[in-house]
């Protein structure tokens, strides 16, 4: 089968960010399919230009024998006006170079923004092959209730009626959010062309881990060596994240004279500046903020910690669930993870592979750093050995890749 999918945010594990179509197509390539990932060639985690050279606007590169074509797209820093044009200029390139390539099987458009799906949409109405409309975030519901959109202004009757359009065109509807399918069913689609199919974890090559990686994992060698605990966020910085939280329990550890704990920060995004300026307002010299690591690295650090921290806000639209690459990269390391989220469908809980507490709570957070730090490492080891275990059994990226293979071929045929 030819698949093309259109993620404006695919990568290789080359990079810091999300790696699920790459893994996903290198299993189906394997098996013999021909998988091309359209993706943006603008870093938006970086904020930078990666993969094309200047005056270069498309470059098509395989690996591991998956295809992707690189999409030059504007650059933006902020959620802005320029970012809304780096959508727009993704969506336009994808349809201007999509007639170079040979006619697909079926295309896939992934909603980390809609303008994707529509192109996904078009190209399936060009081509007259069956379109797949991929929910990773629920537009506009996530913006409304983050507070970036008021929920009856025009955008976002605009957002919603395009929402419910392409839901009624797509052949079918490949949700990674457990509980999308109420959401979903709600604008009239049939429970019949809606499937669950999560993000999962694959087992890890080992990777050489470059010097600035190296260096970090040293150095958190160094405090455990010395006796403390270390505590590690990695991931995006942004206002849904809540990192914000786990500085302030960093304080709260301070405050309350509890000693040998640090916590690490690896990644970026909007809201990182603010969280490195709130940890120098507090005078805490218990926390380290660093950059991000390519995707193949974070095994190597994850290895390195004792324990791994999952924040999330209370936001209303989580109730249907969430789609994070990180959770199950921590639950797959053996780490116990401490994780602060109301969320229903919620991994730690259901694995037993760490201890949860309730969101936006920083005192919280800091009771269970100093009950992971009281149970010393063989009791640490016990919870994240049950992590481990659950998350390769319920989210093995092989399985996964099977399911996401049959849904396609349910309406290729």
């Amino acid at each position: 089968m030819r698949i093309w999918i259109l993620n404006h945010y695919a990568l290789p594990p080359d990079r810091a960010g999300g790696t699920r179509h790459y893994e996903f197509g290198r299993v189906l390539a394997g098996r013999g399919h021909d998988v091309t990932i359209f993706a943006s060639s603008f870093s938006h985690f970086s904020r930078t230009e990666e993969r094309l050279a200047p005056g270069e606007r498309l470059r098509v590169q395989d690996i591991d024998g998956v295809r992707f074509a690189w999409i030059r797209t504007g650059p933006y820093q902020g959620n802005d006006r320029r970012r809304a044009l780096n959508m727009a200029s993704y969506a336009a390139g994808v349809l201007r170079i999509q007639h170079r390539l040979t006619r697909p099987d079926v295309v896939i458009g992934s909603c980390v923004h809609p303008l994707a799906v529509v192109a996904a949409w078009l190209i399936g109405a060009v081509r007259r092959v069956p379109f797949v409309f991929e929910v990773r975030d629920l537009w506009p519901q996530t913006l409304v209730d983050m507070g970036a959109l008021p929920e009856r202004g025009p955008i976002a009757y605009a957002l919603r009626a395009v929402e419910r359009f392409l839901y009624h065109r797509s052949r079918l509807v490949i949700s990674l959010l457990p509980g999308a399918a109420e959401y979903i069913t709600a604008t009239g689609v049939p429970p019949s062309k809606i499937v669950y199919i999560p993000n999962g974890i694959a087992r890890p090559a080992p990777a050489a881990l470059g010097p600035a990686t190296s260096a970090l994992v040293g150095r958190i060698g160094s405090w455990r060596e010395d006796g403390d605990l270390v505590a590690g966020y990695i991931g995006s910085h942004g206002a849904a994240n809540g990192v914000d939280i786990l500085v302030r329990a960093a304080a709260v550890l301070r405050d309350r004279g509890v000693g040998g704990i640090t916590l690490v920060f690896v990644g970026d995004g909007p809201d990182k500046e603010r969280c490195e300026q709130l940890a120098r307002d507090l005078g805490l010299a218990n926390v380290l903020f660093c950059p991000p690591v390519p995707k193949r690295e974070v095994p190597g650090v994850l290895e390195a910690l004792d324990v791994t921290l999952f924040p999330l806000r209370d936001v209303p639209v989580f109730r249907y669930g969430i789609s994070s690459n990180k959770l199950f990269d921590y639950l797959a390391s053996g780490r116990p993870v401490v994780c602060a989220s109301a969320l229903l469908n919620n991994p730690v809980r259901a694995s037993g592979g760490g201890i949860c507490v309730r969101p936006e709570a920083p005192g919280a957070m800091a009771d269970a750093l100093a009950e992971l730090a009281d149970l010393g490492p063989a009791g640490r080891a016990e919870i994240g050995a049950r992590g481990r275990n659950w998350v390769y059994q319920h989210h093995d990226i092989t399985v996964l890749a099977e399911q996401f293979l049959q849904a396609l071929d349910s309406v290729a045929k």
